[in-house]
């Protein structure tokens, strides 16, 4: 048998600015793959990133403890008994409310009429494709018909 295969580690040199600016992403990937990242200043290593499992002093935690059942809860009355409260937005937010409700109208609004270009698109692209390759004649774009057939207009 030979010996399990390890893991290759990559161990890569950026410079200080290269380092802020991919900080995150260095200490995710250290910590998902194990790579080294070497920060140098003017050619000289001055500092890296490493797994913390690489540190002498390190020793992984314990395992957290298993979580406490949760206390019995009292009875709650059946939803058809309790009062149902009217929703309210706190005082204060109705300008807020009602300004987010614009901004939704005018995305709605504003998607109504792409959608519409995008339809009208398609039926001319359907109806050329029709008129070039007849039902029948063509298998692909037969194929074509069958699977667009929730997207095309009824005949």
């Amino acid at each position: 048998m030979g010996e399990p295969a390890t893991p290759i580690r990559r161990r890569i040199e950026l410079t200080i600015a290269e380092a802020r600016l991919r900080f995150q992403q260095l200490v995710r990937v250290t910590g998902l793959t194990g790579q080294v990242t070497v920060v140098v200043d003017n050619g000289r290593p001055i500092a890296a990133i490493v797994p913390v499992t690489d540190l002498p002093e390190f020793s992984p935690p314990p395992p957290p403890p298993p979580p406490a059942p949760p206390p019995s809860a009292p009875a709650r009355p059946p939803a058809a008994a309790r009062p149902v409260a009217p929703v309210h937005a706190p005082p204060g937010n109705d300008g807020w409310l009602r300004r987010v409700e614009k901004v939704r109208e005018d995305v709605r609004r504003q998607h109504a009429g792409r959608i519409r270009e995008l339809t009208r698109a398609l039926d001319e692209a359907w109806a050329a494709l029709d008129t070039a390759r007849p039902a029948g004649t063509d298998r692909v774009v037969d194929a074509l018909r069958a699977a667009h057939a929730d997207l095309r207009p009824p005949r």
